[in-house]
């Protein structure tokens, strides 16, 4: 379990690991509580498995997962898992998640299934705008990540994961912080402006 705090701006995610052939998806796509989750297949010929995601509400998130491995830093939790069914012989995966210009911070990893033997990474780290998880020992065959999670204030919007394996890529779509609506902003500034002026005028 690693759990940092931090802030950045924008969001990138960077995963690295081996030879995991599993090929189902995790308890992250059905676990009670999230405001989306789903997984994302890909297979290029070369890449092979499943991008796990769940995007949950602080509280949801430790009713589901506790708080020992991993404590929500924010309104929202991001996870994901990566499932890599590709063949014996991979050299590894990594995923990069470019986000809009949006918070995140409290980088860290959470036992996803206690009986499903998951590797932690061993180092969870925000570099730059890049969340990165890495897993050094790799993860054997036949055995998936840790959860990955950061925190946000924002709800989320979608993004882009790019799946890496020396010169194979796969490009993937998966929810990240989104950022407020410019006409949201204007409604909040103006709702803050009419307050002001109530109080003002209550107090005269």
């Amino acid at each position: 379990m690693l759990r940092t705090t931090g802030f950045v701006g924008a969001v990138s995610c960077c995963f690295v690991l081996l030879n995991n052939s599993s090929s189902y998806a995790g308890l992250l796509t059905t676990t009670a509580g999230a405001l989306t989750q789903g997984t994302v297949a890909f297979d290029n010929g070369n890449l092979q498995g499943n991008l796990d995601y769940a995007v949950f509400p602080a509280a949801a998130f430790t009713a589901a997962f506790g708080n020992d491995d991993y404590t929500p830093g924010d309104t929202y939790v991001y996870t994901y898992q990566i499932i890599n069914s590709s063949d014996p012989g991979t050299d590894s995966i990594s995923a990069d998640v470019t986000a809009p210009v949006a918070p995140a911070n409290t980088i860290g990893t959470f036992e996803v299934d206690p009986g499903m033997g998951e590797i932690d990474a061993s180092t969870a780290v925000f570099v730059g705008p890049t969340a990165n998880w890495v897993f050094n020992p790799e993860i054997p065959l036949g055995e998936n990540s840790y959860g990955l999670a950061y925190s946000s204030p924002n709800l989320p919007t979608a993004g882009a994961a790019l799946i890496v394996d020396g010169g194979n890529s796969v490009l993937l779509e998966i929810p990240v912080p989104g950022i407020p609506e410019p006409a949201s902003v204007a409604l909040l500034g103006i709702g803050g402006s009419v307050m002001l002026l109530l109080r003002r005028r209550n107090s005269r």
